[in-house]
């Protein structure tokens, strides 16, 4: 924190506690996006690759 933390004011703490959480929420979100992604199976890998090849 900045050395002139009461002579912030409430609303400006308010604003830059709210961007934190919003930033927080967001990695996380993306993170758990990234974990779901990797688990996910290859449609190549699993055999389904018909569906792949009917896209050509």
């Amino acid at each position: 924190m900045s050395e002139n933390d009461f002579s912030t004011p409430a609303f400006q703490r308010a604003e830059e506690t709210r961007a934190n959480i919003l930033a927080a929420v967001l990695v996380s979100f993306l993170i758990a996006l990234s974990i779901v992604g990797m688990e996910s199976s290859d449609p190549v890998t699993a055999g389904h690759a018909y569906a792949v090849e009917a896209v050509r």
